[in-house]
C-alpha cells in the first residue's frame, strides 16, 4: 500500500513538540484555519521546562475518521478455503515433522496437542487468525509413539511429569534452522498438553506495509526516529506486536547505519544486518537477563529486545536506554498506560528513572477481516494506538492518579483504538461488533 496517496489534511497529533501543548485541528478542506494558534512551549537543547503559567494540555476531541481515505493492505496469507482437517495430510510418526511445515505454510501461529491418559488419545489443533481448529486426532500406540517423540525432540522429559516444561522444537525449513518454542503441561488426568509457537515465514513486511493508518503510521515512525531510549511494543500473545517491533528494528537498519543487536527466544525471522542473539532459558547463564548484562559493553547504537518478561529483563532494558542506547523491546500489556505501568511494576528503578526512559508505546491488537465477498470473515487486521510519552503523563503515572486522569493526560500525544476502528469499519473491513470482542471500549 502507498501510505502517502492515503494521507489527506486531517489532524496530526504533535509528536515532535518537546511540551505536549494541544495543537488546534486543521480543518480538511476548508478555506480557512481555525483561528486559535497553539501555546506557546519552552525548548531546550535536552529537555523542556514547564513555566509556572503552563496548564495541562486538555485531551483532543476524536476526530471523524470516516472520512479518511483508507486502502488496506493485503492479507498476510491465503484465504483458508477449507477446513485445517480437509486441507492438511494426516501424518504419521516417522514424518510428523511434515504437518508442522504444512500448519507454518498456512498461516498457523501455534498448536494445541493434548494426550488424554483416560482414553490414550493424541488430539491436534491448530490456531488460524486466533481460533483455534481440529486438526487430526490420534489413538492407540500411534498416539503415544507420537506423544514420546515430539516430547523427545523438544528436548522435554518423557517420564511422568507433575510440573509444567518449556523447550525448542527444531524445524528447518527454506535452508533456515528455525525453532518452535514450546511449553508442556501436566493435566490432571496424568495426560499432558503440549503448545508449540510455530515460527513465521517469508519476506518480512515494511512497516508501511503493516496495515497502519496513516496518523498511526507517521506516529510511530516519530517515535522511532527519536535519539536514544527505548519504545515499547505492547499487547497479549499472538497479537503481532513482535512482527511490528521487528519491522520497526529492519526500518531503522535501513535508515542508519550502526551495530544492531536482537536478542530473541526465539529467531523468528532472519533480518540481514542484525546480529541476532538467541536466549536460552534452559541453559543457565543464557536467558535473556544475562544476555543483557554484556550488552552495554558490545556497544550497540540500537538494542531490540524480543520480550521484557521478568524484573532483570525489565532492569538492564531501562539501563541501556538511559546509557543512549535505542531500545525496541516487546511488552505483554492490553493498552500503552497498561504498558508503561507494567514496567514501572517489573524494573527495579525509580518510577521516575524507569518512566524517563521510554520516548512512547505502540499498542497492537488485531481484528476479525470481511471477506472480499462482505458475507464472512478470514484473516485479521492490525488496529493501533500510539502514544508519545510527556512529562505531563510522567507526572500523572508517578502520583498514582486515577485511570481516567491518566487517560485524559495521555490523550494530548496519542492516537487511539477507537479512532482507528471507526476507518476500518468505514470502508469494511471489519464490523464494530467484531472490534469489540477485541477492545470493547471502542
Amino acid at each position: 500500500m502507498n501510505n502517502t496517496d492515503a494521507r489527506q489534511p486531517a489532524r496530526r497529533l504533535d509528536f515532535t513538540a518537546a511540551s505536549p501543548q494541544r495543537l488546534q485541528e486543521v480543518a480538511p478542506a476548508a478555506a480557512a484555519v481555525a483561528s486559535t494558534p497553539a501555546p506557546p512551549v519552552v525548548r531546550t537543547p535536552q529537555r523542556t521546562t514547564t513555566v509556572q503559567a503552563e496548564r495541562r494540555p486538555a485531551p483532543m476531541t476524536q476526530r471523524p475518521s470516516t472520512t479518511v481515505p483508507f486502502t488496506p493492505v493485503p492479507a498476510m496469507h491465503a484465504e483458508l478455503k477449507q477446513p485445517l482437517n480437509e486441507i492438511v495430510e494426516r501424518r504419521g510418526a516417522q514424518d510428523f515433522q511434515e504437518m508442522f511445515r504444512d500448519l507454518v505454510r498456512l498461516g498457523v501461529s501455534d498448536v494445541h496437542m493434548k494426550k488424554s491418559a483416560l482414553n490414550g488419545t493424541f488430539t491436534v489443533e491448530g490456531r488460524v487468525d486466533g481460533d483455534p481448529e481440529h486438526i487430526h486426532r490420534y489413538s492407540g500406540s500411534e498416539a503415544q509413539t507420537i506423544h514420546t517423540l515430539i516430547k523427545t525432540e523438544s528436548k522435554l522429559s518423557t517420564g511422568m511429569n507433575l510440573v509444567p516444561q518449556d523447550g525448542n522444537y527444531e524445524l528447518p525449513m527454506d535452508g533456515y534452522p528455525y525453532r518452535a518454542r514450546v511449553v508442556s503441561l501436566p493435566l490432571f488426568d496424568g495426560g499432558e498438553y503440549i503448545v508449540f509457537r510455530l515460527p513465521q515465514i517469508g519476506e518480512l513486511r515494511a512497516i508501511e506495509q503493516l496495515g497502519f493508518t496513516s496518523e498511526n503510521l507517521d506516529a510511530t515512525k516519530m517515535l522511532l526516529d527519536t535519539p536514544g531510549g527505548m519504545t515499547l511494543f505492547a499487547g497479549p500473545t499472538g497479537e503481532g506486536k513482535s512482527t511490528t517491533a521487528l519491522s520497526s528494528l529492519q526500518y531503522l537498519r535501513q535508515k542508519q547505519p550502526g551495530v544492531f543487536i536482537s536478542v530473541e527466544d526465539p529467531v523468528e525471522r532472519v533480518i540481514d544486518g542484525i546480529a541476532q542473539i538467541e536466549v536460552k532459558e534452559e541453559v543457565e547463564g543464557a536467558g535473556f537477563g544475562d544476555m543483557m548484562r554484556y550488552l552495554v559493553r558490545s556497544d550497540p547504537n540500537v538494542v531490540f529486545i524480543g520480550e521484557i518478561r521478568d524484573a532483570r529483563t525489565a532492569t538492564f532494558a531501562v539501563e541501556i536506554a538511559k546509557s543512549g542506547i535505542r531500545v525496541l523491546a516487546t511488552i505483554h500489556a492490553t493498552n500503552n498506560i497498561s504498558a508503561m505501568l507494567r514496567l514501572m511494576e517489573l524494573a527495579d528503578a525509580p518510577p521516575l528513572s524507569v518512566l524517563e526512559s521510554v520516548n512512547g508505546v505502540v499498542s497492537q491488537r488485531l481484528v476479525s477481516r470481511l471477506a472480499s465477498d462482505g458475507e464472512h470473515f478470514s484473516g485479521r487486521y492490525p488496529i493501533h494506538e500510539v502514544t508519545k510519552n510527556s512529562i505531563h503523563l510522567t507526572d500523572a503515572l508517578i502520583r498514582n492518579v486515577s485511570r481516567t486522569e491518566i487517560t485524559e493526560v495521555a490523550a494530548a500525544t496519542s492516537t487511539t483504538f477507537k479512532q482507528n476502528v471507526d476507518l476500518l469499519v468505514a470502508n469494511k473491513v471489519t464490523t464494530l461488533d467484531e472490534a469489540r470482542k477485541v477492545v470493547p471500549n471502542v
